[in-house]
């Protein structure tokens, strides 16, 4: 700006014939494209102009019409407002750009935008993702239909609506919504939908739900994983010619060993060994079938104890004496005692079993002893034979247990004690 092109130039073109305004002159260089003028015209609306046409222009009236408006060189409004509170942003020519110095589209957005609501100070954001390279989509140019309808878009990003009535993509049929935050799928011929849903994701927990069969094909397997994740079992169908169904027992396996039966419609069975004989660890692909056998136990022959309290001799329930290795389970048979007294006085025995397989027993506690109540009362003097044959329900033991004498009241003028426990396969 040269000093002498400085000038603010003000004519108040008072009584001046038609079509002259009074006017205010800005210059900031020679004269030319540089120059605005501010006018007042008949209406009291402020123009501004360059030698190119109108810039801007401001409207004294606010109830109606245009308040002020910016224009491009031939006086078409890129940016105006009206009096209802209109705001007008390239309306007839050009593109708007939001964080964007080149746009491209009509209005261009670089970054997200959020739509709110007229009541609440809630809204929604969109963004498009960062690896988009320009797509295009179309909104649909109807509102959806009665019901419930989805948006379906075309390779060329034309979205429409589509109700879930026969014949439309979408099929037919209610389909339920589920528990929420769940996800499943129904089944889909483009025609129909029904409303059971075949597989089923929990929103919570681990469980996949499926309402129909699972193909695992061209020789697959179902893989059922260790809690490590590093070994798996396989389920893997043979190289059959015909299709049949296997169909799992529907009773849990009882005690000890038994073997799988399957009858001539696929439906299968846990069969234990009867008729007094019981199978060994199976061999190869076949179960060993063996005689069962009664354990002996003698904890004492001919043996005055000490004193009152357990005995310090502890019996380990063996191992099969086929293979020396596996376990083998037992029912209480028979526990025999024989004894020698002059006296009449009482003593108790009973027999104990560890609870952790390491000798920590229960001193004289009733939960851990095998024979009910608080053992075996003897009391009478001369020879006193007593044998007991009935055990409570389910009290059995197996290869690795320890089992010991418990003389929790002992009368010192006993002695010559002979105890026996009988032990029975099952």
């Amino acid at each position: 700006m040269a000093n002498s092109d400085k000038n603010i130039r003000i004519t108040g073109n008072k009584n001046t014939a038609t079509g002259i305004f009074p006017k205010i002159v800005f210059t900031g260089a020679a004269a030319g494209s540089s120059i605005i003028t501010l006018e007042v015209l008949d209406d009291n609306t402020l123009s501004f102009t360059s030698n190119e046409g109108q810039v801007f222009s401001l409207d004294s009236n606010l109830s109606v019409g245009t308040i002020w408006s910016v224009n491009d060189i031939s006086g078409v409004p890129l940016l105006r407002a009206s009096a209802g509170a209109t705001i007008g942003i390239a309306e007839f020519s050009g593109n708007v750009g939001v964080g964007e110095s080149n746009p491209l589209s009509k209005l261009s957005v670089r970054g997200a935008f959020g739509i709110g609501s007229t009541t609440t100070t809630n809204y929604s954001v969109f963004q498009f993702p960062s690896a988009g390279s320009g797509q295009a989509y179309i909104l649909p140019s109807a509102y959806p239909g009665a019901g419930t309808s989805v948006l379906q878009s075309d390779t060329s990003g034309n979205l429409t609506w589509v109700g879930m009535s026969a014949g439309s993509p979408g099929g037919s049929g209610t389909v339920y919504a589920g528990t929420a935050g769940s996800v499943a799928y129904y089944p889909a011929s483009g025609t129909g939908v029904t409303g059971t849903s075949l597989i089923q994701i929990a929103s919570s927990g681990t469980a996949v739900s499926f309402y129909s069969h699972i193909d695992a094909k061209t020789g697959n397997d179902l893989r059922l994983w260790n809690s490590g994740d590093t070994f798996y079992t396989a389920f893997q169908a043979g190289n059959n010619s015909a299709s049949y169904n296997l169909i799992l027992p529907t009773a849990p396996v009882g005690v000890g060993y038994s073997v799988m039966l399957v009858d001539t419609s696929g439906n299968m069975y846990f069969v234990p060994a009867e008729g007094g004989l019981a199978y060994t660890s199976p061999t190869g692909n076949r179960p060993v079938l063996r005689q069962r056998q009664n354990h002996h136990i003698w904890f004492a022959a001919g043996y005055t104890p000490p004193a009152a309290g357990p005995d310090s001799v502890i019996y380990q329930i063996p191992d099969l004496y086929i293979d020396g290795t596996s376990d083998v389970t037992y029912q209480l048979e028979a526990f025999y005692i024989r004894v020698e007294t002059p006296s009449a006085s009482p003593s108790r025995i009973q027999v104990e079993k560890s609870s952790t397989r390491t000798g920590a027993f229960t001193l004289a506690a009733t939960g851990s002893s095998l024979v009910g109540g608080l053992g075996l009362t003897i009391s009478g003097a001369g020879i006193y034979i007593t044998n007991v044959t009935t055990f409570g329900s389910g009290i059995l033991v197996t290869s690795g247990d320890l089992l010991r004498l418990n003389w929790t009241l002992l009368n010192a003028t006993h002695a010559n004690f002979s105890v026996q426990l009988t032990l029975a396969e099952i």
